[in-house]
């Protein structure tokens, strides 16, 4: 992940893009639902806006679990500018050594 993409500021920012588009997305839904009254001609196409209404909150949804196992994987690896600056501790570099030569060890012995 660029490092001008890590800070608070701009993940808060892409978070909160996500969150607007997800809630639009239902509330064209919700807007959409009701059926009484309506002609056949109506209530298909209001069918169908439903459908890529639909197609378009999933999408969003997506959005969001890429945003959060970006988030993860930053941190995980010690990508991810924190909010006190703290880097990772030496023990945090031996552990994650530690796990990348177990995965290693496992890899060989499945025959990957």
């Amino acid at each position: 992940m660029d490092a001008s993409l890590r800070t608070s500021t701009v993940l808060l920012e892409r978070s909160g893009t996500y969150i607007i588009q997800l809630l639009k997305r239902f509330e064209a839904i919700l807007a959409l639902a009701p059926v009484e009254g309506k002609d056949r001609n109506t209530t298909a196409v209001e069918a169908y806006e439903i459908e890529v209404q639909t197609a378009a909150l999933v999408r969003s949804a997506e959005d969001i679990l890429s945003l959060t196992r970006s988030l993860k994987e930053a941190w995980l690896f010690g990508q991810l500018n924190s909010v006190d600056g703290a880097q990772g501790t030496p023990r945090t570099d031996d552990d994650a050594r530690a796990v990348g030569e177990a995965l290693q060890r496992l890899l060989k012995r499945q025959n990957f």
